[in-house]
């Protein structure tokens, strides 16, 4: 009874000696199909390197689609300038917001906030919008404007001087009612129920690259 151990060992030693010489004999043999094997991985290499995206090429049409902002050569040539100077200009993101400042000013103005029109507006018309508001106020009358809607604004011209100093023309249409009204809400100027379709010209300046992002507008005139 107590040789039962070494033969149990000795069979194990066997049985361990008799596996790894067949791992050899598998692993090392040679089964005809190793060219073919071999063939069959650089086609796979191949597959993988034509799939990626050619880097060249994905540059190529990065400049593409940046150089093109506008359909109006002359538009897009200034377009560019302001991107070149200013990377992160976007033009949608440009109109979505001119559009905003479009109806702010206009209800800034009906509703005579002065202080809220003083960082927007140059001089000129800041100016001439607190002279009208001042006059309102003296004959104790309100104006009151509703904005039924606005088109799309659309881009006039765009210029971009050797300072940097930008300038925009913005053509909007809208859709508005204007009354005004006395002391007593009697109306004086207006009437409720007229559409009033009104067409015109805004013009924005802005020095590129400036901490301030606020366009100034500098010139309102009716759209030929």
């Amino acid at each position: 009874m107590g040789n039962i151990p070494y033969v149990d060992i000795l069979i194990l030693a066997m049985i361990a000696v008799f596996i790894l010489n067949r791992l050899r004999n598998v692993l090392g043999k040679k089964t005809g199909n190793e060219e073919e094997i071999v063939r069959n991985l650089k086609a796979q290499k191949t597959n993988v390197r034509e799939s990626r995206p050619d880097k060249e090429e994905v540059n190529k049409k990065s400049r593409d689609s940046q150089s093109i902002l506008h359909e109006n050569p002359e538009i897009n040539k200034g377009l560019l300038k302001i991107r070149k100077i200013d990377e992160n200009f976007e033009l949608k993101d440009f109109i979505e917001n001119s559009r905003k400042a479009f109806e702010f000013i206009l209800n800034a103005y009906s509703s005579n906030n002065l202080k809220a029109l003083k960082n927007l507006l140059d001089d000129k018309i800041f100016n001439e919008y607190s002279k009208y508001v001042k006059e309102r106020i003296k004959k104790k009358e309100d104006l009151k404007i509703t904005i039924i809607g606005v088109q799309d604004p659309k881009i006039l011209t765009v210029k971009v001087d050797k300072n940097e100093i930008c300038f925009i023309d913005i053509l909007y249409e809208s859709e508005q009612i204007h009354v005004t009204t006395n002391k007593d809400e009697e109306i004086v100027d207006g009437d409720n129920n007229q559409i009033l379709n009104i067409i015109e010209k805004w013009s924005f300046t802005k020095k590129l690259n400036s901490k301030s992002p606020i366009w100034t507008l500098i010139n309102i005139s009716e759209a030929n």
